[in-house]
């Protein structure tokens, strides 16, 4: 089962291969992303499997880790 992390990111495309590689690296399963352009900012939302080992929580808790990501909820 896939559940969905919403974020708000700052530098873009930059921020966005930072969260995505971070993640692969420490060998998340992401289903699908998707980006969408606010005021200045941008708005990611990951599908990430809740059955993989390391599970949604960690991948949510690594996610908070980084800079200019912010405003992370569940979808």
């Amino acid at each position: 089962m896939y559940r969905k992390v919403s974020f708000r990111i700052s530098n873009g495309m930059d921020t966005a291969v930072r969260v995505l590689t971070t993640l692969r690296r420490k060998n998340f399963s992401i289903g699908e992303f998707m980006m969408t352009d606010l005021d200045g900012d941008s708005r990611l939302i990951l599908s990430v499997s809740d059955l993989s080992s390391p599970g949604f929580e960690k991948a949510v808790l690594c996610v908070k880790k980084l800079v200019d990501v912010s405003d992370v909820m569940e979808v």
